[in-house]
């Protein structure tokens, strides 16, 4: 972020200055009031010097950059009551809304202390009564220009960082840490946002490492309610991997993933959609992505959560997905459980995915159902069965590939 105003620096308001304690104690008012001050002058940056900072919600304006120095830890409270919103859903932890020009940035760490929200979910699961609602860490709707570089951020009781309707965003060399059994604890989530660079980044969570979502029509994005995102130079630990969907209602549309590893996700790649949250997905890249120990390498279904044995063809409406135009090309993928699958629709399957220079290894291979897949210079080796297992309506054009 580059500030200007009248040729002078930007004012600095530093949370200590407004009584934050940087101890273990309730310091929500100090960094707000230290938020206010310096969108009162116009914007600036917010710090946090080091030590430790409880914290129940805070709201970021226009033109601010709320900065961590090293050393310095914001805790989320456990208090659900400190989140609550009227319209009975939650505040995250970090807000912004209707928002330009902010940044969250620096060394330091943003903790959600998610532990005893999981363990709430987890006894609701147990007991089949419905899951509690979670805060997020970060959620930033509605915003533009926005940069998120150099934190940490961990233990988010569920995603960690969302833009809803949003443009212009860069996230940089960022880390997201989670238990690998915690609930939901998406890593980055673009829902309806446009224009986004994801880059450098490392993250090992419980669920989706990052998830391109596009749940609503946008009138002024009627195709593509999630576009123009590239992802590069990320690493992925534990989570499910690199996913678009399930909500596509919106379209999603110029997605790059490239110069990535995955190494021992759950899944590689993932798009997830199904009939009624369906939408258009088109012109997808993965390129040079290097996977190892995964799961199932890449997953493209027109059925979510679970894939049927068998279908028929139902109507086609506005929500049948139409996922097509998708490359994959460069991937290594060693020792996978499973290669994958590519399974649309009967009334629309999924048309034009290409495999192009790809070098596998997985126990099991490609099941392709209702789907039509171009195959180049390609090495697939896998221990059980043939490379391709083609069902229903699924066609494999083989042009090079060595089995």
């Amino acid at each position: 972020m580059v500030w200007v105003s009248l040729g002078l620096a930007a004012p600095v308001c530093t949370a200590q200055s407004f009584g934050a304690l940087g101890v273990p104690h309730d310091d929500t008012a100090a960094i707000q009031a230290a938020i206010e001050a310096c969108s009162q002058k116009g914007g600036g940056v917010v710090r946090l010097g080091a030590g430790t900072y409880l914290s129940g919600p805070l709201f970021l304006h226009s033109d601010i950059t709320f900065e961590l120095d090293r050393g310095a830890t914001l805790l989320g409270t456990s208090d659900p009551s400190v989140y609550q919103r009227p319209n009975g859903t939650l505040w995250a932890l970090i807000n912004a809304e209707g928002a330009h020009n902010i940044a969250i940035i620096g060394a330091g760490t943003i903790d959600g202390q998610g532990q005893s929200w999981w363990a709430k979910v987890r006894a609701a699961r147990q007991a089949g009564t419905v899951e509690p609602k979670r805060p997020r860490l970060i959620q930033l709707s509605h915003v533009q220009q926005v940069r998120v570089e150099g934190l940490t951020l961990s233990n988010s009781p569920s995603f960690h960082l969302v833009t809803a309707f949003a443009e212009d965003v860069e996230i940089r060399n960022i880390t997201i840490r989670a238990p690998a059994d915690s609930p939901n604890t998406d890593g980055i989530d673009p829902m309806s946002t446009h224009n986004v660079r994801i880059s450098y980044c490392t993250i090992d969570t419980g669920d989706d490492n990052i998830a391109i979502k596009s749940g609503a029509i946008d009138p002024t994005h009627p195709a593509a309610g999630s576009s123009d995102i590239t992802i590069t130079d990320c690493t992925f630990l534990h989570g499910h991997g690199v996913s678009i969907g399930s909500e596509t209602q919106g379209g999603v549309r110029d997605i790059t993933v490239q110069n990535c590893s995955f190494e021992g996700t759950q899944n590689g790649l993932r798009i997830k959609t199904s009939r009624g949250q369906g939408g258009e997905v088109q012109e997808i890249t993965f390129r040079n992505l290097y996977m190892q120990d995964v799961g199932t390498a890449f997953s493209f279904s027109a059925y979510y959560p679970r894939i049927p044995p068998t279908d028929t063809a139902q109507s086609i409406s506005s929500t049948t997905p139409n996922l097509h135009n998708i490359y994959l090309s460069g991937l290594t993928i060693q020792n996978a459980n499973r290669l994958g699958f590519i399974i649309g629709l009967p009334e629309r399957p999924i048309r034009e995915v290409w495999l192009e220079g790809l070098q596998a290894s997985a126990n099991s291979g490609l099941i392709v159902r209702n789907a039509r897949v171009r195959v180049e210079t390609s090495q697939l080796q896998v221990a059980k069965g043939e490379a391709f297992q083609i069902e229903a309506e699924g066609e494999v054009l083989n042009e090079g590939a060595q089995r």
